[in-house]
């Protein structure tokens, strides 16, 4: 069972491998070589067999030309009723040419009888019982008529032993041409490799890699784009670092003194003497106060999962799906909401915490937007070995034109805007799956939105 199962995925491997080497446009010169290679063979091979046609055609009717004359001088000598013993015996003595006579009125005399019949003066091609012939018809005195032709069968082979060569020819010259292009481009083949594998690295958020560089003091064209690459690339480390600092550095800076505001309204609270209504001013105060250090600190979080380096460590995503689903099913229930959990044995390479934030994150996204009674449902699947965790609800969902604006930082929707949250939940789960190599996806539930996360297979 496990070979059957394994053959589709081997052939779709195979078939993907197959269609990246054709992507690659050293593939497609290549192939381009290799068609003007037989395309100028076969036009070599055309040419050659018109010249040695036609100079087997010249020797052939040079041939039957003097064949005739012998046969004309022996009539001139003995007679034309002497004629037909003479072609008799010529055909039986067989040396590479066919007979035919008639007499008057067209009567069938001696030799081939397909030749016999032609009483038509002048060069043509036939098809004789022996094979095709190159034939030579005249007319006798008296009545009747004389065909002498050349057995073209030696040419025919001429010919298929030309076009053999050729085939030949130009499969050894593909080869030949193929092997030594293969050779030559292979370096810059496996030169452009690194350059995508590079280029890939930076777009899964690796600012830390640069292009290699095989000849900084000669460099070549391949040389030029890395080294402006890596230019590129420190430029932008430098420009993310700045701004990563940046926002690190506004939020501590502004987390410290809003941390004091709410202290001194926390005093303010238990030392006034207030009404009611104060009473209730001061602790919506303190709810948007706390409110805002939860953005600060997820601002903190995001620029240290930006920050962070790649993880390497193999995870339990089944025990942190789990875990979580487990802390937040009070929550969940309490509100009018159920939660369902369908979770696989699933590992993946990451960090656990930052696993567990993101989880966290989508089922309180879920909990914060979706009206009481709505059904969520938080699954862990294989998919073809990859590990992919998605929650789903049956709520209002978000339109398609939405979604962008809701994964971005600080993003939130105009239906949002009256419930509590900073709209960086979203942003934080997904900075943590592009951090673990994933990608993190709104979709349709029809009804509701599913948020799925489709993590790379863990290998060893």
């Amino acid at each position: 069972m496990s070979s059957r199962r394994s053959s589709p995925a081997r052939a779709r491997r195979t078939a993907g491998g197959l269609r990246r080497f054709w992507r690659r446009t050293g593939t497609r010169v290549l192939t381009l070589q290799a068609v003007a290679l037989v395309l100028a063979f076969a036009v070599a091979g055309a040419l050659a067999s018109v010249s040695i046609r036609s100079v087997s055609e010249e020797a052939y009717r040079a041939d039957v030309a003097g064949e005739i004359a012998s046969l004309n001088d022996e009539w001139r000598h003995k007679g034309v009723a002497h004629l037909p013993f003479t072609i008799a015996k010529r055909a039986r003595l067989w040396h590479g040419f066919e007979y035919g006579l008639s007499g008057p009125g067209g009567a069938y005399l001696a030799g081939d009888p397909v030749l016999a019949r032609q009483q038509q003066a002048g060069w043509s091609r036939l098809a004789a019982a022996k094979g095709l012939v190159l034939a030579d018809t005249q007319a006798l005195p008296g009545g009747g008529w004389m065909t002498v032709g050349r057995d073209l069968a030696a040419e025919q082979r001429q010919m298929r032993s030309l076009a053999t060569l050729l085939a030949l020819s130009a499969a050894a010259g593909v080869a030949i041409c193929l092997a030594i292009a293969y050779l030559t481009t292979r370096w810059t083949w496996r030169r452009l490799d690194e350059l995508s594998a590079t280029a890939a690295l930076v777009a899964a958020g690796r600012l830390d890699v640069r292009a290699p560089v095989a000849r900084a003091a000669a460099p070549d064209e391949i040389d030029d784009l890395s080294l402006a690459l890596n230019l590129m690339l420190d430029r932008i480390s430098r420009l993310v670092d700045q701004l990563r600092r940046v926002t690190t550095d506004v939020a501590h800076d502004m987390r410290r003194p809003l941390t004091r505001l709410r202290q001194k309204l926390e005093r303010l609270g238990r030392t006034v003497e207030a009404t009611p209504a104060v009473a209730e001013e001061v602790r919506r105060l303190d709810a948007e106060f706390v409110e805002l250090l939860h953005t600060f600190d997820a601002l903190l979080q995001l620029a240290e999962i930006e920050g962070a380096a790649a993880p390497e460590d193999l995870i339990d995503l089944t025990e942190v799906a789990e875990r979580v689903a487990e802390a937040l099913r009070p929550d969940i229930e309490d509100s009018g909401r159920v939660l369902e959990a369908r979770i696989e044995t699933a590992q993946v390479r990451g960090d656990t915490g930052l696993v567990a934030q993101a989880v966290a994150n989508l089922l309180e996204n879920a909990l914060r937007h979706t009206p009481a009674g709505t059904r969520i449902e938080l699954q862990v699947a294989q998919n073809d070995g990859a590990p992919r965790l998605s929650v789903r609800d049956n709520g209002p969902g978000i339109a398609a034109d939405q979604r962008d604006l809701a994964l971005a930082p600080l993003g939130r929707l105009e239906a949002a805007r009256s419930t509590p949250g900073s709209g960086l939940g979203l942003a934080i789960a997904s900075s943590v799956a592009t951090w673990h190599g994933a990608r993190l996806e709104l979709a349709d539930a029809r009804p509701g939105l599913e948020v799925s996360i489709a993590f790379p297979a863990a290998r060893g």
